[in-house]
């Protein structure tokens, strides 16, 4: 989508704010809802939303790092997301919040039961 946002306006503030100001509340709600009551761990929840990002090639997402209790993901975690295949520095179930977020995005109906069973055996319900 395109937008003609005006000279010297946030384009963020213009499009939440002015063009749907209805709408932008209630996602900044749903976002922080999101991420104050995420039972993921951090490098976790990172790995999905980075990866989401990614697919999605959203710059300000790529750009954002989420902060728990002080703490962020080290330089460099972005590229070990996206190679999450091969990556030798995460973990399993980072390795796999990363898989679900690619395929949910791209092959939503691909996710398979030999997915579900590596899920299973690493997160429970």
């Amino acid at each position: 989508m395109i937008i003609d946002v005006p000279d010297g306006k946030d384009p963020l503030v213009y499009v939440w704010g002015e063009l749907v100001p209805g709408i932008g509340p209630a996602a900044a709600a749903f976002s922080a809802a999101v991420y104050a009551h995420s039972t993921l761990a951090l490098r976790e929840f990172e790995a999905a939303r980075l990866t989401i990002a990614r697919v999605n090639g959203c710059l300000f997402c790529l750009d954002y790092r989420t902060e728990r209790d002080g703490q962020r993901v080290e330089d460099g975690f972005f590229d070990e997301v996206t190679a999450w295949r091969t990556s030798s520095v995460l973990g399993e179930r980072e390795r796999l919040a990363a898989e679900y977020a690619e395929r949910f995005a791209t092959e939503h109906h691909g996710l398979d039961e030999d997915f579900w069973s590596r899920m299973r055996a690493a997160y429970d319900d």
